[in-house]
């Protein structure tokens, strides 16, 4: 499904132009009214699962998102309608009750778009039918259908978060199927739909990748279709390294299973051995720089596999360690390097310790002037 917001207008509309307005430097046009008649298709190649699409009818110029574009997109949503629309008008975006873009389609407007998104998906799937997405990057008519959801841990008992990230990460990752021409979805009468719904068997926290806080819900049927893939990982299949972190943080934790420590790392470094530098690194280093249940605190082990993430987050320790000297040795060039890495990357824990640095100097400066005075 699209989210569509339309600018009314009768100027000629520039991409170039709405590009330079942006200042983004990674704006792909993927076709304009050359190729598509009256319509331009455009994706951000660092952040997008999905694309935009500008279209000109007869007095407006519709904006339209797929509902099941990246979390980064919806971010990016009343950025791109404020500019679209300051282009288009000269003004910036007023709703009909006069609220600007940034507070029309702010957080709290995109969970629940995204839930209304992941509901109608859990109707079709649980009808048997597949799930198109509207505006996809790679391959026409890709969908969404059971089989891919499950073998990435993830059914429709899952929560909506879990469900809606996993759909991101296999649109990013290509791994949709995809038809060559789109089955019909009508139906030929109304029919009720008894659709699944989460019962969490645990939380766990989880933060994003600036640092927000965010938390992960795993219900019995995760847990199951998580121990399932297990066993075929074993086996010799193949599984996503996300799907390994995931077995990896039920057996940390204890969901649904015996808590076991020692059988969360092996996980761990199996999904770090298959893809994924983001999450099971950083997990890695946190047990072993806080030390959990029969793993004691070690220091020096857990900078190893900070250095092998793609986490901010891990940055940031990565940073930490070189000013504390984890290693032996401390670097306070090294340390203020990678926190600005991390900082660059928007990082909260980051941008903090280089403001309490920047403040810290400035004090000290403060502090030589004066006796240079006295």
């Amino acid at each position: 499904m699209l989210i569509q917001v339309p600018v009314y207008s009768f100027r000629p509309f520039s991409f170039q132009r709405l590009s330079a307005l942006l200042g983004v430097d990674d704006l792909v046009l993927v076709s304009s009214p050359n190729e598509t008649p009256d319509a331009w298709f455009f994706y951000r190649r660092k952040h997008a699962v999905t694309m935009f699409m500008i279209e000109k009818t007869e007095d407006a110029y519709v904006l339209s998102m797929d509902r099941l574009a990246s979390y980064d997109d919806y971010r990016f949503l009343p950025y791109l309608v404020d500019t679209l629309t300051f282009l288009l008008t000269g003004n910036p975006y007023r709703s009909d009750n006069g609220e600007d873009a940034f507070r029309v389609f702010n957080e709290e407007w995109a969970a629940e778009a995204m839930g209304e998104e992941v509901a109608f998906l859990k109707c079709f799937l649980s009808l048997g039918m597949k799930y198109y997405v509207a505006l996809p990057i790679s391959e026409a008519n890709v969908y969404v259908c059971n089989e891919a959801l499950n073998a990435v841990g993830v059914s429709m008992y899952s929560s909506t978060p879990r469900i809606f990230g996993y759909v991101s990460y296999l649109l990013r990752h290509h791994l949709l199927p995809a038809d060559a021409v789109v089955s019909p979805a009508m139906m030929d009468e109304e029919v009720q739909v008894d659709v699944p719904q989460h019962h969490s068997l645990a939380t766990v926290r989880s933060w994003q990748t600036d640092g927000a806080e965010t938390t992960e819900s795993y219900c019995k049927e995760d847990v199951e279709l998580l121990l399932q893939l297990s066993r075929k990982y074993k086996a010799g299949a193949p599984v996503e390294g996300v799907v390994l972190n995931d077995i990896g943080t039920i057996f940390e934790y204890g969901i649904g299973v015996e808590q076991n420590v020692e059988t969360a790392i092996y996980w761990f470094e199996a999904a770090c051995c298959n893809g994924d530098l983001l999450y099971a690194p950083t997990n890695l280093g946190d047990i072993y720089r806080k030390g959990k249940g029969t793993v004691g605190q070690n220091l020096r082990l857990a900078v190893e596999p900070y250095s092998r993430s793609e986490d901010p987050y891990a940055w940031y320790r990565i940073g930490q360690s070189y000013e504390e000297g984890w290693n032996g040795e401390k670097d306070m060039e090294k340390a203020l390097a990678f926190y600005r890495k991390a900082a660059d990357a928007r990082h909260h824990l980051a941008l903090k310790r280089l403001g309490e640095k920047s403040a810290n100097r400035k004090h000290d400066n403060i502090r030589r002037d004066r006796k240079s005075v006295v």
